[in-house]
């Protein structure tokens, strides 16, 4: 371990970048560094421009400026890093917790280890305040390397977000917060369904922009400026000061209502507020806010001469109607990969003509010199469609094969294990639903989710990075620098096809909760369990499924949610349960209208999931007295919802029994450049 000269250097390095500063009244600025707050910024300034990725701090979660030590960590990219981080991570915090452990049955411990963390506290520290430290050691890695990116690509859009905000009525240094957010990463998406530079949720994202299927304006860092600037104005409004406002936009306005109330102004908040969902990434956002203004307003002091991207230059068209995005790239004579790239916001469907662009979508394209006089030609008309294209789908029912299924739909049985990312065997679940291709789509260049390898009866072998053989097999499936467990060498992906179609007589299987292969879908059933007549009315009934709530059900419907609230005796504010059936209106929305709605939701949170993620190890959990299917996700394992749902298909988590077995999947970032990776930490343990 380090002396306690890392917590100085610390100080010191903060009095010689001029980090420390004279508080400054609200009334005079808009951001206040609050003596409170000033160890909590001077630490997340170290972290963004002192250590890097590669090394990890151990503090105490709650005194920012109590700093035990600084351990090195392997380059993400090398083999084993993953693995080796996790163990280095979690044995340095329980050297420091066994330290104080020994601190808290004797103050006066004389070992060097106890006098120099100790020191740390103060001459005053008794045997309580050990103990209490020893629950709050926290490991958080560097972001210096991560940061500095962010900064050389925010070159391209800060000036612009800054006359967004501005314009809006919102200070222009709000534009520095996409460096806490994402680092400025277009691609950036949490483990909750938090996407894009600005990281909206998409019940948020929904009342500032468009969040669905086919147009995902959270990716778009322009339009996403502008709901953030709406969003932030709107949180001042409501609580009268910009530190709140921006905690709040972590934590949420009424949440933030709610401390205020309670406790008054932002210090005091930041002093005493304990509630429930209240966690260190919501005590420490606006502090990680001021600490990416310091360093990024100043960037030169801390990391040099940097050469900043410079603004996209592009020109706009406005579509009359619905195009193929094939069809847009051949007439403007762009390639697909660029106007991919300057439309972040269309989602991978319509790049694989699954669906169209929408009518009204202004495309962006690069920029040329036109000769004065001659305007942009117009997409012609005769590129248009009328409508978009309707989502096919199916869920598997008993006694279903992957081979009927194609005859049913009228789809070639290669297409149909493509586009759902099938097994070796094209195995099909009951109540898992497909994905139906549409004609033309281009399903073998479609890029699919990453899928962990099937675990079955088959002997499983570790490869290492170079075994780039086994790798084609799985061909959604990178070959990673750490020991990935794979099947052994088989058949060529043509004879897989050929296999599958083989066996197409295999009927659909239940599905296994400790398979992590059993799920190239949703397994969820998005249908009607039947259509009845309420009142001279079509009434659909539906089983709740994870993720979904009222408001789900109101926007697929058409309808108020009061609607199906009294449709349902249900009172405001009352929750839906897991696996509870639920009326739904029909009479101004078709059922299948409803029902594609429901299914591109679902599809949608499974291809943005694995398109970020990967599942790694497979890990064996009982329930603990107290744990809910909430709990578990959102306290324990950081999962989404419907994940553990997927691992556990045949489990009812809306009744979970205390010592009942759980498959919990590990979730790994596929580029390392998580909203959850840059906010470091230890993981939680099964």
């Amino acid at each position: 371990m380090h002396h306690k000269r890392v917590r100085i250097w610390i100080v010191v390095f903060s009095v010689l970048l001029g980090l420390t500063h004279s508080p400054v009244h609200a009334a005079e600025e808009p951001f206040p560094l609050y003596p409170v707050i000033e160890p909590n910024v001077t630490f997340w300034t170290t972290i963004y421009a002192r250590y890097s990725t590669t090394q990890a701090v151990v503090h105490d979660s709650v005194h920012l400026d109590i700093v035990y030590d600084v351990i090195d960590l392997k380059p993400a990219d090398q083999p084993g890093a993953r693995k080796t981080n996790r163990r280095r991570m979690k044995q340095a915090c329980q050297q420091v917790e066994s330290i104080l452990k020994r601190l808290a049955s004797n103050p006066q411990a004389d070992d060097s280890d106890c006098r120099r963390v100790a020191a740390l506290f103060g001459s005053g520290a008794k045997a309580g305040t050990f103990n209490q430290a020893r629950h709050r050691v926290r490991c958080q890695i560097g972001q210096r390397d991560r940061f500095q990116a962010g900064l050389i690509r925010s070159g391209a859009y800060i000036d612009r977000m800054r006359a967004i905000l501005e314009s809006n009525g919102v200070p222009g240094d709000l534009a520095y917060l996409p460096h806490v957010e994402s680092s400025f990463n277009t691609n950036a998406y949490s483990k909750f369904g938090a996407a894009g530079m600005w990281q909206f949720t998409r019940s948020t994202g929904k009342r500032f922009m468009t969040v669905d299927y086919v147009l995902d304006e959270r990716r778009d860092p322009i339009a996403a400026a502008r709901a953030a600037a709406m969003l932030l104005k709107e949180n001042h409004d409501r609580l009268g000061s910009w530190p709140l406002a921006i905690t709040a936009y972590n934590h949420g306005a009424a949440g933030m209502q709610r401390a205020k109330a309670a406790h008054g102004d932002y210090p005091d908040i930041f002093t005493s507020y304990r509630g429930r969902t209240f966690k260190f990434a919501s005590r420490n956002f606006y502090s990680e806010f001021l600490a990416a203004r310091r360093v990024a307003s100043d960037y030169p002091r801390y990391f040099g001469s940097l050469a900043l991207n410079a603004p996209i230059r592009s020109r706009t068209v406005s579509l009359d109607g619905f195009a193929a995005f094939a069809d847009l790239c051949r007439h403007f004579e762009v390639s697909p990969h660029v106007l991919r790239a300057m439309n972040p916001a269309l989602r991978p469907p319509v790049f694989s003509g699954q669906k169209y662009v929408p009518k009204g979508y202004v495309l962006n394209l690069p920029a040329i010199a036109e000769p004065d006089g001659v305007m942009m030609a117009d997409v012609p008309s005769n590129l248009f469609k009328t409508a978009q294209k309707p989502s096919r789908f199916y869920t598997v029912q008993r006694g279903d094969t992957a081979g009927k299924i194609a005859r049913m739909h009228r789809v070639k049985l290669e297409d149909l294990i493509l586009a759902n990312n099938m097994d070796r065997r094209a195995t099909v679940y009951v109540r898992q639903t497909l994905r139906i291709p549409q004609a033309g789509e281009s399903v073998r260049s479609e890029k699919k989710p990453k899928q962990p390898v099937p675990r079955g009866p088959e002997v499983l072998v570790a490869a290492r990075d170079n075994d780039s053989a086994v790798s084609a097999i799985f061909e959604n499936i990178p070959v990673e620098s750490d020991t990935v467990r794979y099947r052994r060498p088989g058949p060529s992906p043509a004879d897989l096809l050929a296999m599958a179609d083989t066996q197409t007589d295999t009927a659909a299987q239940e599905p296994l909760a400790n398979d992590p292969g059993n799920g190239p879908g949703i397994l969820a059933d998005v249908g009607f369990a039947r259509i009845v007549q309420v009142r001279q009315q079509p009434v659909g009934i539906v089983t709740v499924e994870v993720e979904e709530t009222l408001g789900h059900y109101a926007e697929w419907a058409g309808v108020r949610a009061s609607r199906i609230r009294r449709l349902n005796n249900l009172s405001f504010g009352e929750p839906l349960r897991l696996h509870q059936k639920i009326k739904i209106p029909l009479d101004d929305v078709p059922a299948a209208d409803f029902e594609a709605r429901r299914y591109e939701f679902h599809q949608r949170l499974y291809e943005d999931f694995f398109a970020a993620y990967r599942v790694g190890e497979l890990q064996r959990y009982r329930v603990q007295p107290g744990d809910s299917y909430w709990t578990l996700c959102r306290d324990k394992f950081d999962l989404p919802l419907w994940l553990l749902r997927h691992y556990n298909a045949g489990v009812n988590l809306a009744a979970l029994r205390v010592h009942q077995p759980l498959t919990i999947p590990a979730i790994e970032s596929l580029s390392g450049n998580s909203p959850e990776a840059a906010g470091g930490g230890t993981l939680p343990e099964a």
